[in-house]
């Protein structure tokens, strides 16, 4: 018996649902939940897609996903691990894999369908409704919709890659950024602010650089990185010069401080000196300061705890491949994808965002397979209708 599977089933609805996803989980009640709905996510789209288009589409950059798997099983068989840690990081790298796979089966029809135009108009509908909160947070923030101001502001900023992709008209792109704007405003996320800017910057200068190669990317990229973790330095070198304002405002983006984020990455830096080479793995990661339970809210800091220098090796290798593959992208997909690697980055030095229970590297990947595919396919194209050509003649 065939089993037809639904017509909603698509890169489109993927996104959608893992906002939803988000939605349901930023309430109280609901947050017990937040590991078994992202998987089940993640797993249930991953086989209705490839039952839907019956492939897996291999390519090199896979081949660093793989080696990540096993050297995180290695890493918990060494470490004794229980088996629900085992099974957690499994899962949060195969989430790499099956982001890749729904990406490269889906890539054809969300272009040449035209469905990344559909998903951009959506979310560009749905973006003002991040602006509303359902409870309050303190005197200088609002959460906005998904109830913590850091959530609400970093998911702004790293769907606005995708709206981008679809949108020709440069009115309704401003827009996009007057939105965000807004939301970054009054969730007051500096860490959100500075990723949208670098971010935007990235897009505007491969817009107008369309052919930038892989080093060009790279030292975009590297760029990003470099002004993110040394933020804070520039923040207070450019507060002594404009004093005057920074002192006359209380608001919380022209705080130059770390809150408390120097003293959990020195920790963290302390912890990973006692096994460095191997990591300490995905249990390794947490803090008990001031008596909660925190991690270094440091996504580049945390990927060298839980994999040590091996593994960030190995993870490092697979950010390359992902540079490598924007730099063939079309111009429309390498300027948003380039966008969406830059904003991840740059978050990733103020927040944890690699191998954890949210969609915020998800994003950036997706693009980069699709952006991928749909070259490939184009060059395809070109040369099934050269080899016409030829017969004809």
């Amino acid at each position: 018996m065939n089993i037809k599977v639904p017509s909603f089933i698509s890169l489109n609805s993927f996104v959608l649902t893992s906002i939803l996803v988000i939605f349901v989980i930023s309430f109280s009640n609901f947050a017990n939940l937040r590991a078994p709905l992202i998987v089940v996510h993640f797993t249930l789209f991953y086989f209705l897609v490839m039952y839907k288009h019956q492939i897996v589409i291999m390519n090199k950059s896979l081949i660093a996903i793989f080696f990540l798997v096993l050297f995180v099983v290695i890493q918990s068989i060494i470490f004794q691990d229980s088996l629900l840690i085992i099974v957690q990081s499994i899962a949060l790298v195969l989430f790499l894999f099956f982001s890749s796979q729904i990406a490269l089966a889906e890539g054809r029809s969300f272009y040449y369908k035209e469905q990344y135009k559909t998903l951009s108009k959506t979310l560009l509908i749905l973006l003002p409704f991040f602006l509303i909160s359902f409870n309050s947070w303190s005197d200088l923030r609002q959460p906005g919709l998904f109830r913590n101001p850091n959530i609400t502001s970093h998911l702004s900023v790293m769907i606005l890659p995708f709206i981008f992709l679809g949108l020709d008209q440069k009115k309704y792109k401003a827009l996009a950024v007057i939105i965000v704007i807004f939301i970054t405003a009054i969730t007051a996320s500096r860490s959100a602010v500075l990723a949208f800017s670098l971010g935007l910057l990235t897009y505007v200068f491969v817009s107008i650089f369309p052919k930038s190669n892989f080093f060009t990317l790279l030292v975009l990229l590297l760029s990003v990185l470099g002004i993110s973790i040394y933020s804070v330095e520039i923040a207070e070198w450019a507060s002594g010069s404009f004093s005057g304002l920074a002192s006359s405002s209380d608001s919380r983006l022209l705080d130059t401080g770390y809150n408390g984020r120097d003293v959990l990455m020195q920790l963290a830096l302390e912890r990973f000196k006692s096994q460095p080479m191997l990591g300490l793995g995905f249990d390794g990661v947490k803090f008990d300061f001031d008596g909660h339970e925190l991690s270094a809210h440091n996504g580049l800091v945390e990927i060298l705890m839980k994999f040590g220098i091996i593994g960030t090796f190995i993870f490092t290798l697979f950010c390359l491949s992902l540079t490598w593959m924007t730099s063939k992208h079309n111009a429309r997909f390498k300027a948003a994808t380039i966008m969406s690697l830059a904003t991840i980055f740059s978050l990733s030095t103020n927040s944890s965002t690699f191998f954890v229970l949210n969609y915020l590297a998800i994003y950036p990947i997706l693009l980069v397979y699709l952006g991928y595919r749909v070259q490939g396919e184009s060059y395809k194209i070109q040369n099934e209708s050269r080899r016409e050509l030829l017969v004809e003649h």
